[in-house]
C-alpha cells in the first residue's frame, strides 16, 4: 500500500499540479509540502501543524483526508468508532401521550381565559353603571307644562293642566290664532346649501309649534337651541308617523337636525316650510330658525 506522502504526490500529479501551485493554493511553505511527499514528519513543527497541513494537502488535491491522518496517528483504516448503545424505550407512544393528556392544568393554562372573564365582566358593569346613571338624571326630554297630542285622524288638541275653557271660546280662540298665524308668521330663507339651510322669522306668534310628518321612509329629528350643542328632543318616527312639539319660551332660535331629509315635512306654527327643494340631499340636513320678533298669541 503507498504511504501517506505517496498518496498524496500521486493525486498531486493527476491533478498535474506543481510544489509551487500547492503552495499558493494550501498556504503552506515549500518544505514543509516536501516533507510531506517523503514521509518526513519529523521535520514538521508538531504533530498538530502535521494533521492540518495533510488535511489541507488533501482537500487541494481532492482526497478524503480523515484515512490520511488516522493512518499517520496508526490507527487502522477501517475502525469504526463505536456508536452508544441505545436504551430500549418502555411502553408504547400511545402511553406517552396518554400521560401527558392527563397532566393535571396548572393556574398558568387558565389564566388567560381568566383574564378575559374579567374584562368582560368590567365591560358589563361600566354599562350597568352607565344605564343607572342615566335613569338618576331623569328623562332626556322634559315633560312640557303644555302637551300637543296627535290623534288618529291627524287633528291635533291642546291640553292645559288649568280647567278647560267653554268649548264654543275654545272654538273662537282657535279660528283667532289660526288666522293670526297664517297672517302674521313669515319665514324668509336667508341661506341655503346641501346640508344647511337657514330661515328667519318675523312676527311669529308664541307659543311657537313644530309639526314633523315623516314620509316614505323613517327619518331622525334632533332639536336643540340655536348657539347650543345640546339636543333636548330626539326621535325617529317611521312613514306616516306625526309629531308635535313647543319651542321653549326663553329660545331665541332653534336647530332641526334631520338624518334623511327627503323622508320629512316640518311646519312651524302650520305654516310648511319647504326646506329641501332647492339644494335637495337624502342625507343630512340642519335647519335653523332664527325668530327675529315674536309676538304673544294672547296680545
Amino acid at each position: 500500500m503507498d504511504t501517506i506522502g505517496e498518496q498524496l504526490k500521486k493525486a498531486r500529479l493527476e491533478k498535474g499540479l506543481t510544489i509551487e501551485d500547492l503552495q499558493k493554493i494550501t498556504k503552506i511553505q515549500r518544505r514543509y509540502l516536501s516533507a510531506i511527499e517523503a514521509n518526513d514528519f519529523d521535520a514538521m513543527p508538531s504533530d498538530y501543524y502535521t494533521r492540518t497541513f495533510i488535511r489541507q494537502y488533501a482537500e487541494a488535491v481532492g482526497l478524503n483526508a480523515r484515512p490520511l491522518i488516522r493512518r499517520f496517528e496508526g490507527k487502522p483504516d477501517d475502525t469504526q468508532e463505536e456508536l452508544p448503545q441505545t436504551k430500549p424505550i418502555r411502553g408504547s407512544r400511545k402511553e406517552k401521550h396518554r400521560k401527558k393528556k392527563k397532566k393535571q392544568p396548572t393556574f398558568k393554562d387558565y389564566l388567560p381565559v381568566t383574564l378575559l372573564s374579567l374584562v368582560v365582566i368590567a365591560i358589563i358593569g361600566t354599562i350597568i353603571y352607565a344605564m343607572r346613571l342615566d335613569i338618576a338624571s331623569g328623562p332626556l326630554v322634559p315633560k312640557p307644562e303644555k302637551a300637543v297630542v296627535i290623534g288618529n285622524d291627524s287633528k291635533e288638541s291642546t291640553t292645559e293642566s288649568s280647567s278647560q275653557p267653554d268649548s264654543t271660546e275654545s272654538s273662537e280662540k282657535t279660528k283667532d290664532s289660526s288666522k293670526k298665524k297664517t297672517t302674521d308668521n313669515k319665514f324668509k330663507i336667508t341661506s341655503d346649501s346641501i346640508d344647511l339651510v337657514t330661515y328667519s322669522g318675523s312676527n311669529v306668534s308664541t307659543p311657537i309649534k313644530l309639526d314633523f310628518t315623516a314620509l316614505e321612509g323613517p327619518v331622525w329629528i334632533g332639536l336643540q337651541q340655536s348657539g347650543t350643542n345640546a339636543i333636548y328632543y330626539q326621535y325617529t318616527l317611521q312613514p306616516g308617523e306625526e309629531i308635535s312639539s313647543i319651542v321653549p319660551e326663553d329660545a331665541t332660535g332653534i336647530d332641526i337636525i334631520v338624518g334623511a331629509s327627503n323622508n320629512l315635512s316640518v311646519k312651524v306654527n302650520d305654516q310648511e316650510l319647504a326646506f329641501n327643494k332647492a339644494n335637495p340631499t337624502t342625507g343630512k340636513k340642519i335647519i335653523t330658525i332664527d325668530f327675529a320678533t315674536t309676538t304673544k298669541e294672547n296680545e
